[in-house]
């Protein structure tokens, strides 16, 4: 048995070394053209500005990748860095390379449309903002609302100051209280004026009490 494996042992040993080599350039050899959205990252922006307006949030990248890299496209996977760094208030052009590109292993960037992208900049003030939670609904019959708290009550918000700066509250998400009939408790986000962001926190903690009505 032994001596029939090894007979011709040289043979099969090319074999196996052409059939290996036949099988990288079927899997390793194949290339595919495709194209993505890409998610636009503005890095690099100074502290005493802001994005406004609606800047640019997605490119389309054109794209080379092996057969194998091909399923870890998946969305989110190939993003483009613009950086601000540097750049000054009012209008400013962004330039877009295939080097700013950030993809998975096996894949190259061919192109990136458009090459330039037009950001507005803004100058930018902090301030602190009372929450106001916003309720939805009413309470089951014979129920009513006691008290409504927020946590944390007020919060940091940065933006353009034309924006900030007449401002006193911000308001919450709605908690939907329809048909209740105990106290509900939800972590909600924030409703922010375009070009404003908040600094610390990002979700508050909203209390609505609720009791059946004495008789």
């Amino acid at each position: 048995m032994v001596r029939r494996l090894l007979a011709n042992w040289e043979l099969k040993l090319l074999s196996v070394v052409i059939a290996f080599a036949l099988w990288l350039v079927v899997v390793g050899g194949g290339k595919s053209q495709l194209a993505v959205a890409a998610v636009v990252e503005y890095t690099g922006l100074d502290g005493d500005l802001v994005l406004v307006g609606r800047p640019r949030d997605t490119v389309d990248v054109e794209l080379e990748a092996a057969r194998w890299a091909v399923t870890r496209l998946t969305p989110g996977a190939v993003r483009v860095r613009a950086s601000l760094s540097g750049m000054r208030e009012g209008e400013n052009v962004v330039a877009l390379s295939p080097d700013l590109v950030q993809t998975p292993p096996g894949v190259v960037v061919r192109r990136v449309t458009p090459a330039r992208l037009q950001v507005r900049l803004a100058g930018a003030v902090a301030k602190t903002l009372r929450v106001v939670p916003q309720i939805r609904g009413t309470p089951e019959p014979d129920h009513a609302i006691l008290r409504v708290a927020v946590e944390p009550a007020t919060v940091q918000v940065k933006g353009p100051r034309s924006t900030i700066e007449g401002r006193t509250a911000v308001e919450t998400v709605p908690v939907d209280i329809a048909g209740r009939h105990e106290t509900v408790t939800q972590s909600v986000g924030l409703v922010l004026p375009e070009s404003m962001y908040l600094t610390d926190q990002q979700r508050v903690l909203v209390t609505v009490e609720i009791s059946r009505r004495s008789r």
